[in-house]
């Protein structure tokens, strides 16, 4: 369920409640900026006061420090030399419409909430028929001082609530036990113009209790709450399982992890058993379990078998410590994928997204040789690599819950499917030079680009 309105930053005055609070002592930023640039209006003023705070941010000075570098007086030459020096590596690269400048405006009050602390949910809403399901019966041992309410169903509960960025960060406050009837199994929604590895997806629910700050879910779950169904029985008898075409390998490949980690609710829904038992069965078809847990105690205990993956998403050192709040580290994610290859399943990994940084490619090689050292090479099926990339609107949902973030600190413009990227040109630089990392390990694993065009497949897979 799609949510294009997370409208919880009201705020009328074309100066951001930012922009109000920055000055101590003597003129406000408000006043100078005004007394600057009286004529500018209120779209103008818009874009020149973000390019000032997000410059301000990234080279750690303040918002009238850069107010009071500015030379020029007309807002196009304004523009035009912030965007310069807030975008350095780009601005010549690209139309002056790749910028994105949306108001900037953030709100203290939803800020996420990064403390580490187990999962365990105050209200436990269920449709009646889940009573009789296994799940349901692991939820009242686990969480005996949870809420159980039942309801007519979850598009009834919905029905009339609106969800915005405060109900997303108390999302791990409620849990919904569901039925799925519609959206269980389908093929991998990719972005158009980009190349199809042809997956598929299994859906094993709605919500993380991780926090991601690039997390898609932060600006598209509309559900105050982690939704799991409990009729996985249902699901696994479907003929269109089995009969799943093939995909960009030589063998059907399907998938889960899409709307919710694969393995992180496992020990209460116990889907991984069901899922392994099933997979053993259909052996020309490739499962992936992909993780950011080491939550593998039901895996390990169902027996591997080689189609069956376990796969991480795996960052630099730097970056999952900074962006990947909550989640195992990379440490504990590459011992986790040992024991899975020790138990006979085999493994992958995702580098997704990678994220510019200073000194990204020393980052990001240290995690290269980090998963060739830990994890048997003989394992791992594939790897993929995929930079960061999101829809335009979620750049002022991620500020707002991660405002002290350094992952739009990059130069991320605008491209043709209205998502946020870097650059084709860096693209291709971070892609060599993580292929060419993975190249020096002698490997035979497979290596493919998510949600790249053509021309980018043909610089660096392809060449």
């Amino acid at each position: 369920m799609r949510n294009n309105n997370l409208k919880d930053n009201p705020s009328p005055c074309p100066l951001p409640q930012g922009a109000r609070e920055t000055a101590t002592k003597g003129e406000s930023f408000e006043t100078a900026f005004l007394n600057r640039f009286p004529k500018f209006g209120v779209n103008k003023s818009r874009e020149i006061i973000r390019l000032i705070f997000e410059t301000a941010k990234r080279d750690g000075l303040s918002p009238e420090a850069i107010l009071s570098s500015i030379k020029e007086t007309d807002y196009e030459s304004v523009k035009n030399a912030l965007l310069k020096r807030r975008y350095p590596q780009t601005f010549q690269k690209t139309s002056l419409n790749s910028f994105y400048l949306p108001k900037y405006d953030i709100n203290p009050e939803l800020k996420a909430d990064n403390t580490n602390r187990n999962f365990y949910p105050k209200n436990i809403y269920f449709e009646k028929e889940a009573q009789n399901s296994f799940v349901y019966d692991n939820l009242e041992s686990l969480f005996p001082s949870a809420v159980f309410t039942e309801i007519l169903s979850l598009k009834d509960f919905m029905r009339n609530l609106r969800v915005g960025i405060k109900g997303y960060n108390n999302r791990n406050d409620n849990l919904f036990l569901v039925k799925e009837k519609y959206d269980f199994f389908k093929k991998c929604p990719c972005t158009s113009g980009v190349v199809n590895c042809g997956y598929s997806i299994m859906n094993l629910g709605m919500g993380c209790p991780y926090e991601c700050s690039y997390c898609f879910l932060q600006g598209y779950q509309n559900i105050p709450g982690i939704v799991i169904p409990y009729n996985i029985d249902d699901y696994l008898t479907e003929e269109k399982i089995v009969s799943n075409t093939k995909g960009f390998f030589d063998y059907k490949r399907i998938g889960s992890g899409e709307f919710t980690d694969s393995l992180v609710f496992d020990h209460i829904t116990g889907f991984s058993k069901q899922i392994t038992d099933f997979f053993k069965k259909h052996n020309d078809i490739m499962f992936e379990f992909k993780t950011k847990s080491v939550n593998i105690k039901n895996l390990i205990e169902s027996g591997g078998q080689e189609n069956i993956v376990a796969a991480w998403s795996v960052n630099s050192l730097k970056m999952a410590e900074e962006n990947e709040f909550k989640a195992a580290s990379m440490h504990e994610r590459l011992n986790a994928a040992k024991k899975c290859a020790d138990a006979g399943f085999s493994t992958a990994f995702h580098f997704d997204p990678v994220i510019f940084y200073d000194d990204w490619k020393n980052g990001y090689k240290e995690t290269v040789d980090m998963i060739f050292d830990t994890v048997p090479e003989k394992s791992i099926k594939w790897i993929s690599i995929g930079t960061l990339r999101m829809p335009a609107a979620q750049k002022t949902v991620i500020e707002n819950r991660f405002p002290e973030n350094s992952l739009l600190d990059g130069e991320l413009i605008l491209g043709q499917d209205y998502k946020l990227r870097y650059h084709k040109d860096l693209r291709i630089e971070m892609y060599k030079t993580i292929i060419e990392a993975i190249k020096s390990k002698k490997t035979k694993t497979a290596v493919y680009l998510c949600m790249e065009e053509k021309e980018v497949w043909k610089e660096t897979i392809n060449n």
